[in-house]
């Protein structure tokens, strides 16, 4: 197919779409949607044009003196192809600021779909969080693929999850959770320290601070080879404040252990943690340190003879076999008292 009968084919879509929209007007509820399934189905007429349908209906969902919902069914035509020709088109749809945020939505929701370099859609939704005037339905979608891409910046993440606060909840927590993800996704030392700046900003014990230091783990091997200096004095803090949240324990115990002889102390502190699974995974951490620990040493061995009876490894759900854990911490044991 040609362009230009490519191009009469989406005006015949397009046509009909408008037709359809048109028809709504003093409708029920019911009735819209079984028009807009009419015109959602319209999207297979426009298989025999392919990739080169991609420009028109661009044109047509730039295209202002359009009808709204005409110009989101192009936005959805554009996804339905599937094809880097319609990442451009959905791309300038999105950063429109005056589209609606529904149709903004759909176009943030298609272009990972279009088979785009992923630096190029995330280079696209990061434009579209860094306009402060995004509707946040768009915001949310742009930022579920961002936890995978990341992006090349970190201001607007950090802006989104400051948005609601040091103590968000509800749809705000998602919000704040889906934005400090992203960071955890992102690269450079820049987002490294935004991440680190997360966690000092939310309070400790919180679940917004337990997601920023889930993006610090995502990175700890990028932050402890750039940004050590920086990271331990927040992770210590963090390892002393968050002893409640096991899993947030083991984030930070990861993170620590590759942080050097600076962390050390924080970590021979958790030998008598509450968690068997963080007291066996700081044990482990401290083993591989090479550094005498002997105090830590004494209280992981009381912690193995008393571990029949001790109801920290007993069996919880979700979690890991206590024998397991047993074994585990005799072999960081016995790694600690030969450096003893």
């Amino acid at each position: 197919m040609t362009a230009a009968l490519a191009a009469a084919l989406v005006a015949s879509v397009l046509a009909k779409t408008e037709s359809l929209v048109a028809a709504q007007a003093g409708k029920d509820a019911r009735e819209i949607a079984a028009l807009d399934r009419r015109a959602e189905a319209l999207a297979q007429e426009l298989r025999p044009a392919g990739w080169l349908a991609a420009a028109p209906l661009g044109a047509a969902a730039s295209d202002h003196k359009r009808p709204a919902k005409v110009r989101l069914f192009a936005t959805s035509y554009l996804g339905f192809i599937a094809d880097p020709a319609a990442f451009a088109p959905l791309e300038d749809v999105l950063l429109d600021a005056e589209q609606p945020g529904f149709v903004r939505s759909l176009a943030a929701q298609s272009l990972p779909g279009t088979g785009a370099p992923d630096a190029a859609v995330s280079r696209a939704l990061c434009a579209a969080l860094a306009q402060e005037g995004l509707p946040r339905e768009a915001a949310e979608i742009a930022l579920l693929p961002l936890s995978r891409l990341g992006c090349p910046e970190p201001a607007a993440l950090v802006r989104l999850a400051k948005a609601a606060g040091p103590r968000p909840s509800g749809r705000d927590l998602a919000l704040t959770a889906q934005a400090a993800a992203a960071l955890g996704a992102s690269r450079g030392a820049a987002s490294g320290r935004a991440a680190l700046s997360l966690v000092s900003y939310f309070p400790p014990q919180g679940d917004a601070r337990a997601r920023a230091i889930a993006a610090l783990d995502a990175r700890r091997d990028e932050l402890a080879a750039w940004l050590a200096p920086e990271t331990l004095p927040v992770v210590i803090e963090a390892l002393r404040t968050e002893g409640g949240r096991w899993d947030t324990m083991l984030a930070l115990v990861r993170i620590a252990a590759l942080l050097g002889p600076e962390a050390v102390p924080s970590l021979a502190r958790l030998s008598r943690h509450s968690d068997a699974e963080v007291l066996v995974a700081a044990a482990e951490a401290l083993a591989a340190s090479g550094l005498p620990q002997p105090k830590a040493v004494a209280d992981l061995e009381a912690a193995v003879a008393g571990a029949m009876t001790d109801p920290r490894f007993s069996p919880k759900d979700g979690r890991p076999d206590p024998a397991a854990l047993l074994a585990r911490l005799e072999k960081a044991l016995a790694v600690l008292k030969r450096a003893r």
